[in-house]
């Protein structure tokens, strides 16, 4: 089997063949250098020519279609200006429901203990033990006197502004109840039809007295509870709305966005501005889901 040797056409390095059991013929053969293939022609064992397959980048055909559209940079940029504006309005939506809900949360955290330029508002005292009514109960807020008017029934009247306020009833040979409330700014005249009983914990609260002796504390009123724990959730709530808006604007989770969304109405923010807005946010949000880096398909 004899080898001939050649010299690549196209980096000029010195290259062989080895012919199997051939004397004639057009050969091809790889260079080990540069990897371009090289066309052999030889007769009777010797190398009569040689020639390179790659032809040169000018010499390549590039046909283009006839019916090929080009592609139109001027449009697509208007696509992606108006996907951006959508972005733009949600996540404006969601961040000014959310800071609303903080602004919310914010005012209840801080809210006074008394509302001093209200009026004074009629509060409906009940005061009873197991077994009858009381009627020589009395009566002290924020461990103060106050003026007391007895009804009937164990019913006793007092005036008080809208505010918190810790109310204390006593009574002879009764333990003392004791029972944090907060009475919200009201009509100062609001009541059921029967007038004598008012609103259940709103302007009526009612103290069940025990035989003996001590002081028993009573649960608070559900305005003060809500007081209690309703700021720190629509701070919380909306810090997440916060962080949702973020996600959206910088496009990186749907999912997210949503989830920020929703948390933005759940802040409550100026009550019910808020929650539209919010609201409006999670339908516009569909809108520019295709924008996200990984979006959710139904």
């Amino acid at each position: 089997m004899p080898s001939l040797e050649f010299i690549c056409p196209n980096c000029n390095k010195k290259d062989k063949i080895t012919l199997m059991g051939e004397s004639q013929g057009i050969f091809e053969k790889k260079c080990v250098d540069c990897r371009t293939v090289s066309e052999l022609k030889i007769e009777n064992n010797a190398l009569i020519d040689i020639k390179s397959k790659i032809k040169k980048r000018n010499e390549i055909a590039k046909k283009v279609p006839a019916d090929y559209k080009k592609y139109d940079f001027e449009k697509d940029k208007e696509i992606k200006q108006k996907d951006h504006f959508w972005v733009k309005v949600v996540t404006f939506l969601i961040l000014t429901a959310s800071v609303m809900g903080l602004v919310t949360g914010g005012s209840l955290y801080f809210a006074p203990e008394q509302f001093s330029d209200s009026e004074d508002i009629k509060i409906f005292l009940i005061v009873q033990n197991g077994t009858s009514y009381v009627d020589n109960a009395k009566i002290l807020v924020d461990n103060q006197e106050i003026n007391q008017t007895y009804s009937g029934n164990g019913s006793y009247n007092i005036f008080l502004k809208p505010g918190k306020y810790n109310i204390k009833v006593s009574a002879e040979k009764h333990k003392s109840s004791t029972m944090n409330v907060y009475i919200p700014p009201q009509d100062s005249e609001i009541s059921l039809v029967d007038y004598s009983s008012g609103l259940e914990g709103i302007n009526s609260f009612r103290f069940e007295l025990e035989m003996g002796e001590g002081n028993v504390n009573l649960d608070e009123n559900t305005y003060l509870k809500m007081l209690n724990w309703c700021p720190t959730l629509i701070i919380l709530f909306s810090l997440i709305g916060v962080w949702g808006a973020w996600i959206t604007y910088t496009l990186q989770s749907y999912k997210n966005a949503q989830i920020g969304a929703f948390f933005s109405i759940m802040a409550m923010g100026f009550l019910i501005i808020g929650p539209v807005l919010g609201i409006a946010a999670l339908v516009l949000l569909p809108k520019i889901k295709k924008n996200f880096t990984g979006h959710f398909k139904k």
